[in-house]
C-alpha cells in the first residue's frame, strides 16, 4: 500500500481561506487506514516540506480565488514531481511548489503523485472561523471526491 498524507491548510480566522482545514475536518471523521496520514498544518512552504518527505502520494486541499471563479467550485491539479511547474504559487510565505523544488534539490525522498485540490473562495479577507455559505456547501462534494478518488486508487492497486 502507498503511504499517503491528506494535508488541509489555510488561515483558519480568514473566512472562506479555512475550508481546507474544514475538509480535512471531516476527512479525519472518515478515513481511518492505517496508510493514510489525514491531517491539517502550516501554510508555511518549509514546514509543508517537512510534512510530505517520505510519503507516496500527497494531497493537498486549499482556497484558491481566481478571476472568474463561481465560489464552491473545486479545482483538482495534478503535479508531476519529476516537472514540478515555477508558475504556482501562493499567499503564504515561502510557496509549497518553491519548497518542492528545495525538497528535490536536497535529496529528500518526495512523493511520486501530488494532487492539490483547490476549492474556489469568496471572502478570504474578513476575519471569522466560519466559511461563508456557498463555500460550506461545497465541503461534501469535496470530501465525497477525495474518498471516491482514494477508492479509485486502492482499487487499481488489487
Amino acid at each position: 500500500m502507498n503511504k499517503i498524507l491528506i494535508y488541509g491548510i489555510g488561515n483558519p480566522f480568514r473566512c472562506d481561506d479555512t475550508v481546507g482545514i474544514k475538509v480535512v475536518e471531516v476527512l479525519k471523521e472518515k478515513i481511518k487506514k492505517p496508510h493514510i496520514t489525514v491531517k491539517s498544518g502550516s501554510i508555511d512552504g518549509l514546514v509543508m516540506l517537512d510534512e510530505i518527505i517520505d510519503y507516496d502520494e500527497v494531497i493537498v486541499v486549499d482556497s484558491i480565488k481566481t478571476k472568474d471563479g463561481t465560489p464552491g467550485d473545486m479545482y483538482k491539479i495534478n503535479i508531476d514531481p519529476c516537472n514540478i511547474p515555477t508558475s504556482l504559487s501562493a499567499s503564504h510565505g515561502i510557496d509549497f511548489v518553491t519548497a518542492l523544488n528545495m525538497g528535490k534539490r536536497m535529496g529528500y525522498t518526495m512523493p511520486k503523485s501530488i494532487a492539490i485540490y483547490a476549492i474556489e473562495i469568496h471572502d478570504n479577507t474578513s476575519f471569522s472561523e466560519e466559511c461563508t455559505e456557498v463555500v460550506q456547501k461545497s465541503i461534501p462534494e469535496v470530501v465525497k471526491k477525495i474518498i471516491e478518488e482514494l477508492e479509485k486508487q486502492t482499487m487499481n492497486t488489487k
